[in-house]
């Protein structure tokens, strides 16, 4: 089993090139990390909410909390559209447009959701999966039409549940493996890598490479941010709330990403609640 060896950003067409063969690529010391301590800081409450809740079942506010319970020790939190998380030094990153912009020669792709997956202390190895069903069977498309751009809030590291992955599988396209993945790889004699990475990287996903999540047998969970673009076409059944005037706010690049973002009422005075509870903490 390897560690990931990434280089510092590095010439696109070879994070492409990778990203094409191995099903993910990594650009180290994207994000300040002084703004990802603060994104750290913001989503901890959040996290802990879903985490005392323990609940199976998607629960809470999104302002305060909204998540579930997926694997023992493992929760999903949706994240909301509120400082820091709204950054455009997140979403409208110029080395991720970038990135897209060559995967997919097109600037017509949409940001359009944004969530987290949380191994805490304790958590076990989650079963070897893809992030989407096979939707061309026995045909391995070389491009996507989504994909992921994941932020590490903390250093990963084999002892706090780093991913796993089996490179160039995204290519797979067999449905009578679909239900067996597990079966499979636990029989045969696979090379996965763990990526092992440094907080305030970004590292690029395609939803279709088998992975799995590890065990974090650290003392602290290990938070990610992750943000899901897609092709306009392709219905990714996300959607990230926000007001009208936070729409209104946002750059020309900008509500171009979010153009199919959810409109809603109200959030305001929930963000107020949210930073005077946080303050009485």
């Amino acid at each position: 089993m390897d560690d990931v060896a990434t280089s510092e950003n590095g010439d696109m067409d070879l994070q492409v090139g990778e990203f094409r063969i191995n099903g993910f690529t990594v650009f180290e010391n994207a994000i300040p990390v002084d703004l990802v301590d603060e994104l750290r800081a913001a989503f901890d409450p959040l996290l802990n909410a879903v985490r005392n809740r323990n609940s199976s079942e998607l629960s809470g506010d999104l302002y305060m909390g909204r998540g579930r319970l997926g694997y023992p020790n493992r929760y999903s939190v949706e994240v909301p559209w509120a400082h820091p998380f709204s950054s455009p030094d997140i979403y409208e990153h110029p080395t991720l447009l970038a990135f897209m912009d060559q995967y997919w020669g097109a600037s017509d792709y949409q940001f359009t959701g944004y969530t987290s997956n949380n191994p805490y202390p304790d958590s076990g190895y989650q079963r070897w999966h893809r992030d989407m069903p096979l939707t061309t069977p026995h045909i391995g498309l070389q491009t996507c039409d989504t994909v992921s751009a994941k932020i590490p809030l903390v250093d990963t590291f084999e002892e706090n549940g780093s991913f796993e992955i089996l490179p160039g599988t995204q290519y797979l396209a067999d449905p009578s493996m679909q239900m067996r993945y597990q079966e499979i790889i636990e029989a045969g004699d696979f090379q996965s890598k763990r990526l092992n990475l440094k907080r305030g990287s970004i590292w690029m996903q395609d939803p279709r490479p088998i992975h799995r999540g590890t065990p974090n047998r650290s003392d602290h969970p290990r938070p990610e941010l992750c943000l899901v673009y897609t092709r306009p076409w392709y219905g990714s059944g996300h959607h990230i709330e926000m007001t009208q005037n936070d729409f209104d706010g946002l750059s020309k690049r900008g509500q171009e990403l979010l153009q199919v973002s959810r409109i809603i009422d109200g959030p305001q005075q929930t963000r107020r609640e949210m930073e005077g509870e946080r303050a009485n903490q």
